[in-house]
């Protein structure tokens, strides 16, 4: 029933979709009527048409000689994500011919299925987009999944929980956030938590903290959220009384941060917070938290509270909101940071370091990074010494 050209084809495709085929992109249009009885699957049907027409498009060397018409099934999803796994894990030679050819089964894994499966495809995605230098487009995939996903979200699925949706949102706002997209479609994802969570409470599926505090939490750190999501997350946290939570425990971590973020960071967020979310931020500021990390030294930290003291700084332990300050000055407020060597997912706009460190200084701390490397450079004891003096100079401090 399809014209054998392909150009002509895309005209008489059937839902309302984009998808990419070689440099053609083509639309979906509504089911005409003389086309009604390929409504049942018309993905499938549309592919295999394809396949059998453009043969080059059936054979993906790196995944299998697969067809268009086994896409969409577990294995090929697996094959999928083992593609993108190659593709990140040689990212000294990038091969963008190789994703390209794999488009078409993309643009299909990342839009039918199961949710679990298309979230495994974006999440492996995220991680090639986020090589440095961005050597592989990968925004076209993220841009075809979200336009089908908004159109899904609604009312919670057979099965699902509330807390399995706030899960799923936190993992597609890290996936965009990782891949460093930002589009304007993602207000329909804060839409659907203004708007739909507090439908879902009234109807008896109360969000626990942990899942407000964590989706929160993962909207303001990855820059991707609005006042009103913000406003329905922290109505939910404030429902259960914070005298049950231990002043160790990971949900008062979270709490603490994004009051931090929240008012270092978000100051448009913040002016439009009503005056409960509010009252409960200041309570929240001014709770203890304390993080267990505080009392684990590393051999740098250790070295450097020892060198610093020989200075006459006081080098003590302190905990400021969710950060602890392991060598510091808490009257004078100046914090050395000993940066441990580590690597970072990749997509972040800073690294917790430096955020850490930016965070101290808005509230008027003087912060001072020595890193593990350039620590582990120095050769002996004098040249430790020594440079930790050339620090303590420079800023003049040796006076304390």
């Amino acid at each position: 029933k399809f014209p054998a050209s392909l150009p002509h084809l895309a005209t008489h495709t059937m839902r309302s979709y984009q998808m990419r085929c070689g440099g053609l992109m083509w639309r979906r249009l509504p089911c005409r009527r003389g086309l009604a009885t390929l409504r049942v699957q018309p993905p499938l049907y549309i592919l295999s048409v394809l396949a059998r027409q453009e043969p080059q498009l059936a054979l993906l060397a790196p995944v299998g000689r697969r067809t268009f018409a086994e896409a969409g099934s577990p294995a090929q999803t697996a094959d999928l994500i083992t593609l993108l796994e190659e593709l990140r894990k040689a990212a000294d030679t990038p091969d963008p011919g190789r994703l390209e050819a794999a488009g078409p089964l993309l643009q299909w894994g990342v839009v039918e299925g199961p949710i679990p499966e298309r979230l495994g495809v974006l999440r492996a995605l995220s991680a090639l987009g986020s090589l440095p230098g961005r050597p592989y487009a990968v925004g076209s995939f993220f841009l075809f999944f979200l336009e089908d996903y908004v159109r899904e979200l609604g009312a919670l699925r057979d099965g699902e929980t509330i807390s399995d949706r706030a899960s799923e949102l936190r993992e597609v706002l890290r996936c965009f956030h990782a891949a460093g997209i930002s589009a304007e479609p993602l207000r329909l994802v804060y839409e659907h938590v203004a708007r739909d969570f507090p439908e879902f409470e009234v109807a008896g599926a109360l969000l626990p903290l942990s899942a407000a505090a964590s989706l929160c939490h993962t909207m303001l750190a990855t820059g991707l959220s609005s006042p009103a999501a913000v406003t329905v997350l922290l109505r939910a946290s404030l429902r259960e009384p914070l005298v049950h939570i231990a002043d160790d425990a990971q949900e008062l971590r979270l709490l603490k941060m994004i009051e931090m973020l929240i008012r270092l960071d978000y100051l448009h967020t913040q002016e439009q917070l009503p005056p409960d979310v509010t009252e409960y931020l200041s309570v929240i500021r001014d709770l203890r938290y304390y993080d267990r990390e505080l009392r684990r030294d590393t051999a740098l930290s250790y070295q450097l509270s020892f060198f610093l003291r020989k200075h006459g700084f006081p080098s003590k332990r302190h905990m400021l909101g969710p950060y602890p300050l392991k060598v510091c000055d808490p009257e004078e407020r100046i914090n050395f940071e000993p940066v441990e060597d580590r690597e970072f997912r990749g997509g972040m706009p800073e690294d917790p370091f430096a955020r850490k460190r930016r965070h101290l200084e808005a509230i008027g701390w003087r912060n001072f990074q020595v890193s593990s490397s350039t620590w582990g450079a120095l050769p002996s004891y004098e040249a430790k010494a020594a440079h930790l003096r050339r620090i303590l100079k420079e800023n003049d401090l040796l006076s304390l």
